[in-house]
């Protein structure tokens, strides 16, 4: 059975038809790429946590502890992210100060390092990667 179709004329009348570059910033592109990470499994609930220095931590999220992290330790927490986490060493005293990072949906790496400023001082802290 033989199909048949009409083709399209051009009307001489019609405007001519014109292309335009637009930007996907917040249209349909960023709405695939949510479903695209659903349909993937992605998980904005994980957060990486990684230990660089030869002490071990303890982890708390809104100063609900969530576990120790040892050195040179690696650990994935599930959370909500919002409010802050904070890290304070595992050393016995009252002299032990925490450290403190504002969470975010955005942050899914976080590192735990140790600088050297001088010979007789070490900074610790704590850093979005």
């Amino acid at each position: 059975m033989a199909i048949k179709y009409v083709p399209e004329v051009e009307q001489h009348d019609a405007p001519p038809l014109k292309t335009s570059p637009r930007r996907s910033g917040g249209g349909w592109f960023r709405r695939l790429q949510r479903r695209v990470k659903l349909a993937l499994a992605g998980n904005d609930d994980e957060l990486r946590v990684e230990n660089k220095t030869a002490i071990s931590w303890r982890v708390y999220h809104n100063y609900h502890q969530l576990g120790i992290i040892d050195a040179h330790e690696q650990r994935v927490f599930r959370m909500d992210k919002h409010g802050s986490l904070s890290v304070r060493p595992c050393a016995d005293g009252d002299d032990v100060e925490y450290l403190v990072l504002d969470l975010s949906l955005r942050i899914h790496r976080v590192h735990i390092y140790r600088r050297r400023v001088s010979q007789d001082i070490d900074i610790y802290d704590m850093r979005v990667a």
